[in-house]
């Protein structure tokens, strides 16, 4: 099957894998409901269990021929609750709580927390919230041995779950050894995206860009996870520096009010698209579908609300992970984003930020190329792309015609399923030339049936060719072996040698019977002719009208196909040739068509 017809939707879809997914036949019914790239949440499992799931990846996408992005999503500097001797504790209004600074079993005298240092951050005041804020509390003391807070609103506490402490400044490490770790194997097994979790500012995502040049493995992207105030304050810079986004609502909503979470998501799905990042919208997109064949309705408008938003892929966690029905709600995700974006105002999204400032070539570049595709009406724009960027400049536009980006890198094929509206297409070899990139990238689009034989494509590259970050020219082309371009046409598509007819006299000296007839001007005189032939190609000029009437009269009446006003026929086109007419486009190409 081929993969693009499968690649529906211009916004991607993220798929985390778990126990529900983790075979390569199960891996495979993803890709084919319209998985894009595939999240592995470093906060559970074990190396052993990552490491199969890599490799099962590795072989659906290989086995799919297809572009699959594999994200590491690290745990980050997380504060969770130690063990609890029961395993849960029952917490009531008004009831006080020990948070212990000791690794002490908890009970329903009090718990431990980890990392303990941050317990050194809180004042009295200070707001604690536990279980993603289904319990929040209040610190009422604190001592040299613990924290007691006051419980505002109860629920049931199990081991394990996580802490958050909205609005204080507390001293966690940039990268903890865990994620260093995590990090280490990511690089060991070649993963394309690193989804940085709890990035608070440029510094987080600098220190992990380090660690991967360390690695030696700097081609892999990061994401930068914004889940808490810190990261929204600092998401100006931080979006400079991380090669994505993703906005991680569940954290969030509980680090800030609720009320502000859809104000902060399109705040940053604008920002990212202009900063030409790739954003990702996650958390709880469908997640009713863990238990249920249907999401709700509620669920529906926020998935299709996000890619009104314009952001640039949608993320499924544990409906998919953990779920009872994961290939029947990436199939609902699909549907509900292709529902979307047949309604999204592509050219009126590309006039309102055409008209934004670019002061770096490659920005402008990009500009015109897409101002190009719609003023001459092309099927799809192309680029050849080093390391991806072009392919990112692009697609912030989101243009309505599909983007085929080439690379020959692997990691960047792969990385650029997570680009909206963008085709990757792998080349085995490096190239070396446009005119060669041409050649595939256009055989790679008439086998997909993303473009035809005689359609406009927009170009655009670097040069010197190859080199990342270089985007710098933009052409028009067309696709097959365009000879020579009509005006309009009648009639079907048909192949045969040319014979230039100058006069119907002198016609009388060629044998036209099955011959496709060059003429620079057309009246009755030339019907047998005509009736004898396969078809007309006229060189007339835009003043000649009888000529132009006569031929398309004459063509239709003998049910001939015709071109006229073929601009430069006779000169172009040589006696004997072999080409092909396509009325229907009003070209002629080279050779045979079909």
């Amino acid at each position: 099957m081929r993969y693009l017809s499968m690649l529906v939707t211009k916004t991607k879809i993220i798929c985390t894998i778990g126990p529900a997914v983790n075979t390569v036949e199960k891996m495979i019914r993803l890709m084919e409901g319209g998985m894009n790239a595939a999240r592995l949440n470093f906060s559970h499992g074990s190396y052993e269990d990552h490491e199969i799931v890599i490799n099962n990846l590795k072989k659906a996408r290989a086995q799919k021929k297809m572009p699959l992005a594999i994200i590491l999503d690290t745990k980050g500097p997380e504060i969770r609750i130690g063990k609890i001797t029961e395993g849960q504790i029952d917490l009531r209004h008004g009831q006080l709580l020990n948070l212990f600074r000791s690794p002490l079993e908890g009970s329903e005298q009090g718990v431990c927390v980890h990392p303990s240092y941050v317990l050194n951050d809180l004042s009295v005041g200070t707001r604690i919230l536990f279980d993603d804020g289904y319990i929040s509390s209040h610190v009422i003391e604190s001592t040299a041995e613990k924290v007691v807070v006051k419980i505002d609103n109860g629920g049931t506490l199990k081991s394990g779950k996580g802490v958050n402490i909205p609005n204080a400044s507390l001293n966690l490490p940039t990268i903890t050894e865990k994620d260093i770790a995590d990090i280490h194997f990511g690089c060991k097994h070649d993963v394309d995206i690193i989804a940085a979790s709890f990035v608070r500012s440029p510094e987080h995502v600098l220190a992990i860009k380090r660690l991967l040049t360390k690695e030696k493995k700097p081609d892999i992207q990061i994401y930068a996870k914004i889940e808490n105030k810190e990261g929204v304050q600092n998401f100006d810079s931080i979006v400079q520096i991380a090669d994505g986004i993703m906005i991680a609502r569940g954290d969030l909503g509980v680090e800030v009010p609720l009320s502000e979470v859809p104000r902060l998501q399109k705040m940053m799905i604008r920002k990212s698209y202009l900063a030409g990042k790739p954003v990702v919208t996650a958390t709880q997109m469908l997640e009713s579908m863990i238990n249920n064949p249907r999401p709700t309705r509620a669920e529906a408008s926020d998935v299709a609300n996000a890619v009104y938003d314009s952001t640039s892929s949608v993320m499924l966690s544990g409906e998919t992970a953990i779920g009872k029905y994961p290939f029947e709600t990436v199939q609902v995700m699909r549907s509900i984003v292709q529902e979307a974006e047949a309604d999204f105002n592509y050219r009126a999204f590309f006039d309102f930020h055409s008209g934004l400032i670019h002061h770096d070539v490659p920005s402008a570049v990009t500009l015109a190329t897409v101002k190009t595709a719609y003023s001459s009406r092309a099927k799809a724009i192309f680029a050849f792309t080093s390391g991806g960027s072009t392919a990112c400049l692009l697609s912030r536009l989101r243009p309505e015609m599909p983007i085929i980006a080439m690379t020959s890198h692997e990691k960047c094929y792969h990385q650029m399923a997570l680009s909206w509206g963008v085709r990757p297409y792998l080349s085995s070899q490096p190239i070396k030339t446009i005119s060669e990139a041409f050649t595939k990238i256009s055989t790679f689009a008439l086998k997909e049936n993303l473009v035809s034989n005689g359609d406009l494509v927009v170009v655009t590259a670097g040069s010197p060719f190859g080199i990342s970050g270089t985007t710098n020219m933009m052409m028009v082309e067309s696709i097959g072996d365009v000879l020579v371009r009509g005006h309009h046409g009648v009639g079907s598509r048909v192949h045969g040698n040319v014979t230039l007819v100058l006069s119907s006299e002198s016609a009388k000296d060629y044998a036209v019977r099955g011959q496709l007839l060059v003429m620079t001007k057309c009246d009755s005189s030339f019907l047998s002719l005509i009736q004898e032939s396969i078809g007309i190609i006229l060189q007339n000029h835009i003043d000649d009208v009888e000529s132009e009437k006569s031929a398309i009269h004459i063509a239709q009446l003998l049910d001939k196909p015709a071109i006229v006003r073929a601009d430069e026929a006779s000169r172009i086109l040589k006696e004997g040739q072999l080409v092909t007419l396509d009325p229907e486009k009003a070209l002629v190409y080279k050779g045979v068509i079909f």
